[in-house]
């Protein structure tokens, strides 16, 4: 079967210029031996990468929009759109929200957005926002958003990990999933896609994954041996989300086929492993 990468960042010129590129080691608080740099990552080549993608059998991947704190910065949805018109049977994107605008603002990309093909979903950053007085999920002045992606059926992503608050300096307990409890209560039929699995708030995660079936986890490069929690993740996934786990290489840090194979690695019930690495994304972006 074909993976569905669910956290892809190519060599954008938007991207480039964020930690993420101009690091030659990217993130280095998940660096690991194990996991080199991909080599298309280091000269920022869309062929190799594409060539990479080949390789490992991926067949989409998903890039997120953004507007946050540097040095993660922004990835305006037009770059992203143009980027894909190029690729469409590779690629395909949840568009950012700043949330530094108000609620017409958002409302009026949201629809601007979905009416584009190759935008799937809405992401939302609260915790690193580029409005200082927004930086939870559950702030209400968010609920506009939640509101028009469930009138019109499309998921939410919400971004949550320790590194990231770590990065941009921010309050290390912003980056814990209680607050996607209240969204998920208050909206119980909006998909919530948590990329990072809010880690490393693992067993946070997992409670509120049990408690809310609306939400999905995303736990990308935190789910594979090396990494400390991984292997609650995994069970989680094998025993009870097998339909709501999701798999993300968070290229450019991490090498597709060591990810996908540290995925494999892990001892999965039938069926688990390939709805893990393409078949729920494509349910939760509507694509099944």
């Amino acid at each position: 079967m074909k993976v569905v990468d669910m956290r892809v960042r190519p060599p954008l010129p938007s991207l480039m210029r964020s930690v993420l590129f101009q690091s030659k080691d990217g993130v280095e608080q998940t660096r690991h031996s194990d996991y080199p740099r991909p080599e298309s990552a280091k000269t920022g080549s869309i062929s190799l990468l594409l060539q990479e993608m080949d390789e490992a059998e991926v067949q989409h991947a998903v890039i997120v929009g953004r507007h946050s704190m540097e040095p993660f910065g922004v990835i305006p949805n037009d770059e992203i759109a143009h980027f894909i018109a190029n690729y469409p049977d590779r690629f395909v994107a949840w568009a950012g929200l700043d949330l530094s605008k108000g609620p017409e603002e958002w409302i009026r990309e949201i629809r601007r957005c979905s009416t584009l093909p190759c935008f799937k979903g809405i992401s939302v950053e609260p915790s690193i926002s580029l409005d200082p007085t927004i930086r939870l999920a559950n702030d209400r002045r968010l609920y506009p958003i939640y509101e028009e992606c469930l009138r019109l059926n499309i998921p939410v992503n919400i971004t949550l990990s320790g590194v990231l608050q770590r990065i941009t300096r921010q309050p290390y307990e912003n980056s814990s999933p209680l607050q996607v409890y209240q969204v998920a209560l208050d909206f119980p039929k909006l998909d919530i896609h948590v990329a990072h699995a809010a880690y490393p708030w693992v067993m946070e995660m997992i409670g509120i994954a049990f408690t809310c079936t609306n939400v999905w986890l995303s736990p990308d490069l935190y789910m594979v041996k090396q990494m400390p929690g991984g292997a609650e993740y995994a069970k989680a996934a094998n025993n009870y989300f097998q339909a709501r786990t999701v798999f993300g290489s968070n290229y450019p840090s991490k090498p597709f086929p060591q990810m996908i194979n540290g995925y494999r690695e892990w001892g999965w019930r039938p069926g688990v492993i390939d709805a893990v690495l393409g078949g729920n994304a494509l349910r939760l972006m509507r694509m099944d």
